[in-house]
């Protein structure tokens, strides 16, 4: 596979629509509420973020995602993802977040009743469905009968088609939205505090180094076969147990594994050396704010290591 394939988008270069950027300016509660209002046509309550760029593992075994906006109210979990590549996944792929979400937001002991409505919503600068439509919506219902009936199971999954010709059946706000992911030009108040927030990011010099971080991380993590750059771990039934991180290039491209018995049990296909270094650059990522998935995808520590980061920098 050729070097090229793995390139990331220059810092100076990136917009709305590259997710590390969406899911920055959308920890904004006042322009995530915005958005999710225009999209929804509802009223949206006390948002909780569940971490922008959430990397949810819902078992050892499963298949893990991450997610660009994920969030919650009073009666809803929502999943907002801004798609620019089409892959041919997406109805398949929402139909998986949705569960991961409702396994994630749902204690043990529950009842059915008790699962919130569930959205998730892409925002596509293509169409992914091929009908010019600028807004698709889903939900399950009967086909049998000629009168809609509707399942009422709580799901719903959106679609925009940023690139449709025809956006007469959007209202003027959301429409100007369209406009600004496709041609960059802020004609609202909306818009407006969007592309400012995003020229202000980008002059911080931490936020350039977190998307530098994160990219070569995603690189690596690219380069080991993982899809979404998503480390989910290898259980290789050693002796020696488990090791996360693979070291590539070599002939045989195995070595699943390295210097394990170190303190707590992980090697991440690191060095001392680089251990510590990667110690210190999630010490300096959780000085900044993020969240401990955050930093466990970035720096490839495991988790549990980076949440006894946050409560006992000294211990490690």
């Amino acid at each position: 596979m050729k070097e090229t394939q793995f390139q990331f988008k220059k810092w100076e270069d990136l917009d709305i629509t590259d997710d590390f950027i969406f899911s920055r300016v959308m920890r904004n509660k006042k322009l995530c509420r915005t958005l999710l209002e225009m999209i929804l046509k509802i009223k949206i309550g006390n948002i909780k973020f569940l971490t922008s760029q959430h990397a949810l593992q819902i078992e050892p075994n499963a298949k893990g995602i991450i997610m660009d906006v994920y969030l919650k109210d009073e009666k809803r979990v929502i999943n907002v993802e801004m798609q620019a590549s089409n892959k041919g996944n997406l109805p398949r792929r929402a139909r998986y977040y949705q569960a991961a979400a409702d396994i994630d937001t749902t204690p043990k002991g529950s009842e059915y009743k008790d699962l919130k409505e569930n959205y998730v919503i892409f925002i596509c600068t293509f169409d992914p469905f091929l009908k010019g439509q600028p807004y698709y919506t889903f939900q399950n219902m009967c086909l049998e009968h000629k009168e809609p009936i509707y399942l009422e199971d709580g799901t719903t999954k959106i679609f925009l088609n940023t690139t449709s010709k025809d956006l007469s059946s959007l209202d003027g706000e959301l429409r100007l939205f369209y406009d600004y992911i496709k041609d960059k030009i802020a004609q609202t108040d909306f818009t407006k505090e969007l592309d400012a927030t995003i020229f202000r990011m980008k002059q911080e010099k931490e936020e350039r180094n977190m998307y530098l971080t994160y990219s070569s991380r995603m690189m690596e993590q690219r380069r080991d076969g993982y899809e979404e750059g998503l480390h989910t771990g290898l259980t290789t039934g050693r002796e020696e147990g488990i090791s996360i991180g693979l070291a590539t290039g070599r002939e045989e491209g195995i070595s699943i594994g390295l210097a394990t018995g170190r303190e707590e049990g992980i090697s991440i296909g690191l060095e001392r050396g680089a251990y510590q270094k990667a110690l210190e650059t999630a010490r300096n990522l959780l000085s900044m704010g993020l969240s401990p998935e955050q930093v466990a995808q970035g720096t490839s520590l495991p988790l549990d290591v980076v949440i006894k980061l946050m409560e006992n920098p000294a211990d490690l």
